[in-house]
């Protein structure tokens, strides 16, 4: 699975363990507690836990070099949730940004989830993240469900929002 942005001169493709150390270096450079509640990365930290982590990761490229990453998962480990994929994380290069890369990446894990039988993909955005949630909203995702204050962060309690992704492209049942 390759994509090409022929705007971005931008591929995606599967990550491989050798991008660990570049993975590393962009959530550290975007770390921010308006974008993420999770601690600051360490550059030196090794970014894939095991190989899940390694094979649920496209990786957005231009020639050699790594510009950003998306994060793909089940939702849970529960059967009766497998038809559903989470967004666990979502980073470009700050140089790189403003090039699409970030929707070539939602693109992707779009037709990634579809491959692998999802009918769902589900996102959590941090509430003051107004540019992802223009992104993710852009690309169809649609807000559905908000946990107020769920976290305190630099002093102040944050929404923690929940986005979703229908790949069906049915129409949906009344809520109950």
């Amino acid at each position: 699975m390759s994509r090409t942005s022929e705007e971005t001169r931008v591929q995606v493709r599967p990550a491989v363990e050798a991008d660990g150390t570049s993975l590393a270096e962009i959530d550290h450079l975007t770390w921010s507690p308006d974008v993420t509640p999770a601690p600051r990365w360490a550059v030196d930290k090794i970014f894939f836990r095991d190989a899940d982590h390694v094979r649920d990761t496209l990786v957005a490229h231009e020639d050699d070099l790594v510009v950003g990453y998306l994060q793909l998962e089940r939702s849970t480990l529960c059967p009766a949730s497998g038809h559903v994929q989470i967004i666990n994380g979502l980073a470009v290069h700050p140089d790189h940004q403003g090039r699409r890369i970030g929707r070539l990446l939602l693109t992707a894990a779009e037709a990634e989830a579809r491959r692998r039988g999802g009918r769902r993909i589900t996102l959590r955005v941090l509430g003051g993240n107004a540019s992802a949630r223009a992104l993710y909203a852009a690309c169809g995702y649609r807000i559905e469900g908000v946990l107020e204050g769920e976290f305190l962060l630099a002093g102040r309690y944050v929404d923690d929002v929940l986005m979703a992704l229908d790949l069906t492209n049915e129409a949906r049942p009344p809520r109950t």
